[in-house]
């Protein structure tokens, strides 16, 4: 027999290949490389150039592949295997990524020292698993919250298994990663049951001021009908129990995610809380504690907020590579966010993004606090949504079609009002989720009709207020208006100042950052010159003012541009005259001698 010398990969050695037939093959039903188990290990059987058999040894272990699993997230397929390996006398199941397998690294990391792969056989050893494993079971397991399709019906995905229109379903298998396993959602054993687990969640709207439960408790439910594209934030100071609250909306997912438990928090990386809002599909999310001390790592917790807050918003992941260099699927933030901090992060664009809910210290009620945490902790509040969600499965396109139909009828009423144009969509989602959750709630007989119309009600006068107090968060960041408080804070603290068109103190100069030195003494400037002032007009030299405005801001900047402020300023209406001949926001006049072109605004914006 004649033999072809080739090369198989970086790891192994030369091996000898037979020629075809008329080369003289002599064995065409032999397998190239015949691998066997032995007691020591792996084994390869070859003919050497003289015909004589040899036997090679390939591992100090034997092994086999027992179940091939794909694991679906709703996004990508990741195949993986389970392999049992038997080293010594000791067997072990190793669960394994398939291309952790394929590189072979995992074998001294996962079978301690005494498993060895000799010399130059890792490729060998790979093929031998492989083709010695024999019959391969086959599973597909579902690796991510929320709603999915088997055939025609759906069934919500959660940690403790399916949750279908006939209750658990044990034949859907469910692997959740390590960020969303306390995601176990219970479901009622009988009626009696359900309708104490439904009262046990409304009754958290009595624990502070409906306009701070109602927003929080129509999140929990409007969660899990999908796609959203706002954030939840509870802001308030430290004691007000913003932990104990978002804590009780929590627990709707699973009676163990207490306030020891919460599945987020803003200490955690970006690359963290991007994985895990990604995990949570069509569920709530709480992200504990944003907390700003005023030092330098302030910046980076504004970036993680903005990064999360901007993705939720937007539907939209980062575009990553994976190790072959191909664009990776990005994986957006899926489910509903609900932060929690001493404040709201900051940026109008990004506020936008926000429906903040204010508590204040003593608005919290703690001994009904204290019976709601009890029910949360019993698993009641998990009932109530494992309940919903076995109603929903029954009738999931239906309810969908009504979600989406009266959220464009409670927006196009201009529901919510109009301080962005996000607001009215995000506030009517939150009705419509309301509205789909109080008819469950009647037509499982826990609540009548009177009293559903009331909480219908109750609701649209809650989220209204909460529209109302949204947009004063809006507007107190938006760059245009803070440019001006910035100033005044200028003039006010010493830091700037104006003059009269021929550069002399101004008329009433104490209003324009003039001080006197001692009394009765002449007026002295102070700070810098932004720009001059006469009857009821000021003329802001643009530049100056804009850096001094910056300066005044410190670790707050203004997020915007010099061009882009006074494009917001003339949007707002701040602006008193702009050049139209020319179409330019800044306008030309002569002061002190010199042609200059300057923002004109009137003296009431500016006066403090």
């Amino acid at each position: 027999m004649k033999f072809r010398m080739i090369w198989l990969g970086p790891d192994d050695e030369p091996e000898p290949q037979p020629l075809p037939e008329s080369e003289g093959a002599s064995n065409r039903s032999a397998p190239p490389f015949p691998y066997e188990k032995h007691s020591g290990g792996l084994i390869r059987r070859e003919l050497s150039v003289n015909n004589r058999r040899r036997i090679i040894p390939l591992t100090s272990f034997s092994a086999r592949i027992v179940v091939d699993r794909i694991l679906d997230d709703g996004n990508e397929q990741h195949r993986g295997f389970v392999v049992e390996a038997e080293v010594g006398t000791h067997k072990v199941l190793v669960e394994l990524a398939a291309t952790e397998f394929g590189r072979m690294g995992w074998v001294l990391n996962r079978l301690g020292p005494s498993a060895i792969i000799y010399p130059g056989q890792q490729q060998h050893a790979r093929a031998a698993i492989q083709s010695l494993s024999g019959t391969i079971r086959q599973e597909h397991i579902f690796a991510h919250l929320g709603w999915r399709q088997l055939g025609s019906d759906w069934i919500y995905l959660q940690a403790g298994g399916a949750i279908g229109a006939q209750g658990l379903r044990r034949d859907v298998p469910v692997q959740m990663n390590a960020g969303v396993q306390h995601y176990q959602i219970a479901l009622p054993a009988d009626a009696d049951d359900r309708r104490r687990a439904v009262r046990a969640s409304l009754q958290l709207l009595r624990i502070a001021p409906e306009r701070i439960t109602l927003p929080l408790l129509a999140g929990v439910y409007r969660a899990v009908l999908g796609k959203v594209g706002f954030s939840l934030f509870l802001v308030g100071p430290s004691g007000a129990f913003k932990t104990a609250l978002a804590t009780l909306c929590q627990q709707h997912f699973g009676a163990a995610m207490d306030a020891s438990c919460l599945p987020g928090s803003f200490t955690s990386t970006g690359n963290a809380l991007e994985e895990l809002a990604f995990a949570a599909k069509d569920a709530l999310l709480v992200v504990d504690d944003f907390v700003p001390v005023g030092g330098v790592g302030d910046g980076a917790l504004q970036g993680i907020a903005e990064r999360l807050f901007r993705a939720a918003g937007n539907h939209q992941g980062r575009s990553r590579l994976d190790g072959h260099g191909q664009v990776r699927t990005a994986r957006p933030p899926r489910g509903l966010i609900l932060a929690t901090g001493e404040e709201a992060p900051r940026g109008q664009s990004l506020r936008a993004r926000l429906l903040i809910v204010d508590v204040a210290e003593g608005e919290v009620e703690r001994e009904k606090l204290s019976e709601s945490q009890s029910a949360g902790a019993n698993g009641w509040l998990s009932q109530a949504m494992g309940a919903f969600l076995q109603w929903m499965a029954g009738r999931y396109e239906a309810i969908q079609t009504l979600h989406r139909q009266r959220t464009v009828e409670l927006r196009n009423e201009g529901y919510g009002g109009a301080a962005h144009h996000r607001l009215p969509t995000a506030v009517a989602e939150l009705q419509s989720g309301w509205e789909i959750w109080l008819e469950f709630a009647l037509q499982t007989g826990t609540i009548g009709t009177a009293e559903r119309r009331e909480l219908v009600q109750k609701g649209i006068l809650a989220l209204g207020e909460l529209a109302v107090r949204q947009a004063a968060y809006q507007q107190d960041s938006d760059p245009a208006t803070r440019f001006l408080v910035l100033l005044r804070a200028a003039l006010a603290g010493g830091q700037a100042h104006l003059v009269d068109r021929r550069g002399k103190a101004p008329q009433d100069p104490l209003r324009w950052g003039w001080r006197r030195q001692r009394a009765g003494g002449r007026w002295s400037k102070q700070g810098t010159a932004i720009g001059w002032t006469w009857e009821d007009h000021v003329y802001l030299e643009p530049s100056i003012s804009y850096q001094v405005a910056q300066r005044v801001a410190g670790c707050e900047p203004l997020p915007v541009s010099e061009q882009s402020l006074r494009q917001r300023m003339h949007a707002r209406g701040l602006l008193a005259s702009i050049d139209t001949g020319r179409q330019m926001l800044l306008i030309r006049r002569i002061v002190e001698g010199f042609s200059r072109q300057l923002l004109h605004l009137k003296a009431s914006h500016l006066a403090n």
